[in-house]
């Protein structure tokens, strides 16, 4: 397992933005490789999310026409 060390030293935000910068910047190929797969991860949520409602809207439809139905046969 990994250990993440961060210490921000320094009073001047723009100094921590510029070392943030350089650490993305020598590290790419790894930010890269992360940003793909939370992106992967946000995709198949979202989907299923989609995936999810759209069976709760059917399943509302049907059930409505099944009740419809049979008041119509009373």
């Amino acid at each position: 397992m990994a250990k993440i060390e961060i210490k921000i030293e320094g009073e001047d935000i723009e100094d921590i933005i510029k070392e943030f910068d350089k650490i993305l910047e020598s590290n790419r190929e790894a930010v890269r490789k992360i940003l793909r797969m939370l992106a992967e991860e946000a995709i198949e949520v979202i989907e299923e999310r989609k995936i999810i409602d759209r069976g709760a809207d059917i399943y509302i439809k049907l059930n409505r026409a099944i009740n419809w139905r049979y008041k119509q046969q009373k």
